[in-house]
């Protein structure tokens, strides 16, 4: 099993508590870590960091993205304390675990950081390293940090490259650098996320949600071409 697992939730996420109780039930263990909600708690510099990401990229970051950055580093900074070369296991309120069976540590232990679900199911596996649904992921083809694991290299160095506020948490192509650290994923996904409760980050029409399906679809065929001659 994973050494620890963490869950990002804080107890006025009321319509998520029974998220997290699903989770415990499958991970006795889980231990819940506050996020950092900007509209709730005091961020220093916040303004000062929306600037920055959007003389940095053309597109300041929202106050909640920023958020999410900040607590998933929360969690980073836990694991990189670790002396142990073990999995960490982290999980945000609205995670779904699918396969409670196929969660296990063994799995990711040959990989640095480890995507147990990503971009709604859309991962895209190198054929090249394909065997029995896990392999090296096509990195622009995942996105979302609803379920992961990673070892303490792998804290330490999101922890540096995440040092700049830039980019969102989950866009990992901006990130992880395949050829620093391995990098694994398994496909169908163990963990998905809930569509009961509304996005924290930003409010999300139908409208726009369709959209965002067709856009997946088609560059989820893009990917499975161009990760068939990987």
């Amino acid at each position: 099993m994973f050494k620890r697992a963490f869950v990002l939730f804080a107890e006025h996420e009321t319509e998520r508590k029974v998220h997290v109780e699903a989770m415990r039930s499958a991970l006795p263990a889980l231990e819940v870590v506050e996020p950092v909600f900007p509209s709730r708690v005091h961020v220093p510099f916040l303004e000062a960091l929306i600037e920055k990401s959007y003389s940095r990229t053309g597109k300041g970051l929202l106050p909640t993205e920023i958020g999410v950055i900040l607590s998933h580093r929360k969690v980073w900074r836990m694991i990189a304390r670790e002396s142990s070369e073990e999995h960490f296991l982290v999980l945000e309120s609205d995670s779904r675990i699918l396969k409670p069976e196929l969660l296990q540590s063994e799995t990711a232990e040959k990989y640095d950081f480890f995507f147990w679900g990503a971009w709604n199911g859309y991962a895209s596996l190198k054929r090249s390293t394909k065997e029995n649904g896990v392999g090296e992921p096509l990195i622009k083809s995942v996105y979302g940090a609803y379920g992961y694991s990673l070892n303490a290299k792998a804290a330490k160095y999101l922890l540096q490259k995440t040092a700049r506020i830039a980019y969102p948490v989950d866009m990992y192509k901006r990130f992880l650098n395949p050829e620093e650290i391995s990098l694994g994923a398994i496909v169908p996904e163990v963990i998905s996320t809930w569509r009961t409760s509304d996005s924290l980050i930003r409010s999300e029409s139908r409208r726009h949600l369709m959209t965002a399906e067709l856009i997946r679809m088609i560059f989820y065929c893009r990917n499975t071409i161009q990760s068939y001659f990987c």
